[in-house]
């Protein structure tokens, strides 16, 4: 090389891009919040059939009350 600063012709202009050619900035579209209250509601769903089955197994009182509700 000669005296000249040639690592400009060797190293691509940084414009704040990754170095793979992608800018870094989403395209995707925002979360939908109705989706994040269906998916809260669906896991404190679960979350209380679970404890609900859970206190069913150890205590046979409770598993007659459920039954009384159900039938």
């Amino acid at each position: 090389m000669s005296g000249n600063d040639d690592s400009a012709a060797i190293e691509p202009v940084r414009d704040g891009s990754r170095p793979d050619g992608i800018s870094g900035i989403s395209t995707a579209p925002p979360p939908d919040p109705q989706q994040d209250i269906r998916q809260d509601f669906g896991s404190s769903w679960i979350q209380r059939a679970t404890l609900a089955s859970t206190q069913m197994h150890r205590d046979e009182a409770f598993r007659r009350k459920v039954a009384k509700g159900l039938f």
